[in-house]
């Protein structure tokens, strides 16, 4: 008897079941869709890629001997592994990162609002992407300065862009991409370099804070605009 009314209202329990997981997907798929939830959780990452990219990368008992991304930025050009090629990291992997925050940043500032004191860290961060003196002055013939002032005009072009068309409907997936990109090409880079810097440290030095902060702020912004500019792709289909 036990049996047969079990398998009575089984029919029953796979419906309601089936349709408390229509609910469950309409929830995610409304989230996803919703602008505020989007807006927040971009500007969460965006607040943890500059919290990421100024903490230790590689952590030290002595303060001097640790090194965030800006400071490996400028050491790494100084290493013979990188200048003769044999590991292809290069400043410009950890100084793209800069160039992403300083441009979602000048985007995040265009918005309605009392926004417009980011463009002080957004302006900060490009002043940190110019060159140091005196290596500026041997633009006309150094292949790496060229780079990174190529860097940053192709940030301030950026910058520019998010200003005037944050709006844009694609805005989401295009920020999401180029965060992500960058984002993998800093931190794969720097589990390159990890193991020159145990040769010189004497230890294989931990993973610092810095690096797993911005491995969350790049995945958060990815999350924040990717999915759903792709189901806004699927609607129009």
């Amino acid at each position: 008897m036990r049996t047969l009314h079990y398998y009575l209202l089984l029919p029953a329990s796979i419906c309601t079941n089936g349709r408390w997981d229509d609910r469950i997907g309409a929830m995610a798929n409304s989230a996803l869709r919703h602008p505020l939830l989007s807006g927040s959780v971009t500007a969460l990452g965006l607040a943890l890629l500059w919290l990421g990219y100024f903490l230790p990368w590689v952590p030290h008992r002595a303060a001097a001997l640790s090194m965030g991304a800006y400071d490996l930025a400028d050491w790494v050009t100084l290493l013979p592994q990188m200048q003769d090629g044999s590991r292809p990291v290069s400043g410009l992997h950890f100084l793209a990162l800069l160039a992403v925050a300083v441009a979602l940043t000048a985007g995040q500032a265009s918005r309605k609002g009392v926004r417009r004191w980011l463009l002080l860290p957004a302006g900060l961060g490009a002043l940190m992407l110019l060159p140091a003196y005196p290596s500026i002055a041997w633009y006309r013939t150094d292949v790496d300065v060229q780079a990174q002032l190529g860097l940053l005009a192709a940030t301030l072009l950026a910058a520019v862009a998010f200003w005037f068309w944050h709006s844009w409907r694609w805005f989401g997936l295009v920020q999401g991409v180029v965060t992500a990109v960058l984002g993998v090409r800093a931190l794969c880079g720097f589990l390159l370099l990890r193991p020159v810097v145990g040769e010189l440290y004497g230890a294989l030095p931990p993973i610092g804070p810095g690096w797993y902060v911005t491995l969350v702020a790049c995945l958060l912004i990815f999350l924040s605009g990717a999915p759903s500019a792709v189901l806004r792709l699927l609607d129009r289909k």
